[in-house]
């Protein structure tokens, strides 16, 4: 068996190398928002970085303008609320860590 093989992507939802800035906020805590930035985007998560250091469970919103190409309607504001499922260390070492979010929910702000 030949174990180079590519494996077939088994995302529901196309994903969209993006790097968009956007404002986090833990949900639920009083803190202030913390700037971070969309890797790649999708309509049920993001890969982000931020230098907020976050667990896997934790709940987030996050705060950013989706472009045309993921909405199907002119740039707008959007708000997700959703769980962070991933948390790897950036490479090289630095202050950012790349966070995996899956979004419970999406709506328009404005």
């Amino acid at each position: 068996m030949n174990n180079s093989a590519a494996l077939p992507d088994r995302r529901l939802t196309q994903r969209h190398k993006l790097r968009i800035p956007l404002q986090l906020h833990i949900w639920g805590a009083d803190g202030p928002e913390h700037r971070a930035e969309s890797i790649d985007l999708s309509g049920r998560g993001a890969l982000l970085e931020t230098d907020l250091p976050l667990r896997v469970g934790s709940a987030v919103e996050l705060q950013l303008e989706l472009p045309e190409e993921i909405t199907g309607q002119p740039t707008t504001e959007w708000r997700c609320r959703g769980r962070v499922v991933r948390v790897v260390q950036c490479v090289p070492p630095s202050r950012h860590l790349r966070v995996g979010v899956h979004f419970n929910s999406l709506y328009m702000s404005r």
